[in-house]
């Protein structure tokens, strides 16, 4: 009789446990939030609502427990019986989880604190925008990239919550995924490999920032400004780069030393 796959208990544990891990990175973001409040009242200040305060961080958090994905739980699920295919789906398919939860979860504690601070007459120091993307037209390069790692494309939640949830939700996805990579590259190839995939995730990183750019008509850099589509096919390349990246993550994880 053929075993039963386990990839979907593989995939609700992982949840789980990563969304635990993600419940303490939104409540010290939610307490630095707080401050950000007081503050911003006692100085007659706008601040950003919880759903964008937690915009850049959330990236750089994703990228961190895909790597931790790499290190702590294959070795962990290989060793206890789990085959590394049923790792790779169940994996797959919690990052994807832990990406929609994140955004959804921030939503609702954005909803909840404007309708309190509205009761106070207060929520009108709440912005709901981002900030502005620098001319980088002279800044060659360089700062190009750096300022796609840091600064995701944004959409203004007041003009279309479900396109803003969405958007974060593919930047989400593509850090988690481009973490797994680049950890499993140290993890089965080590330092040399380990930094090669570095600059390829930094590479797939400045694409996918600029294909959402040009798709939500943000600002780019003067040397895509004569690129013109529509949302539609930025969405499909950035589905593509998310495939590509998955089938190389397989590719990696799948005959790699277990190291116990």
């Amino acid at each position: 009789m053929k075993k039963a796959s386990i990839f979907p208990k593989v995939a609700t544990d992982l949840f789980w446990v990563q969304l635990f891990w993600a419940f303490g990175f939104l409540g010290i973001m939610f307490v630095i939030h707080l401050i950000k409040i007081v503050m911003a009242i006692n100085s007659n200040n706008d601040i950003e609502i919880y759903f964008v305060s937690t915009f850049v961080a959330a990236n750089i958090f994703m990228l961190v427990v895909g790597i931790i994905s790499s290190y702590g739980f294959l070795p962990h699920y290989v060793s206890n019986g789990v085959t590394r295919k049923d790792y790779f789906k169940g994996a797959a398919l919690a990052s994807v989880g832990l990406s929609i939860a994140l955004p959804v979860i921030t939503s609702i504690v954005a909803v909840i604190e404007l309708f309190i601070l509205k009761m106070f007459n207060m929520s009108s120091i709440f912005t709901t925008t981002f900030g502005e993307r620098v001319n980088m037209e002279d800044d060659g390069l360089i700062v190009e990239v750096i300022q796609s790692i840091i600064i995701a494309p944004y959409v203004d939640p007041q003009s279309n919550w479900l396109l803003a949830i969405f958007i974060v939700i593919l930047n989400l996805l593509t850090f988690y995924l481009l973490g797994w990579l680049i950890g499993s590259a140290f993890y089965g190839f080590g330092v040399v490999i380990g930094l090669v995939f570095i600059g390829i995730s930094i590479v797939l990183v400045f694409i996918e920032n600029a294909l959402l750019s040009i798709g939500l008509g943000l600002t780019v850099p003067e040397r895509l400004s004569s690129y013109d589509f529509g949302l539609p096919i930025s969405i499909i390349g950035v589905v593509a780069i998310i495939i590509i990246v998955l089938w190389v993550i397989r590719q990696l994880t799948k005959k790699v030393a277990i190291k116990m």
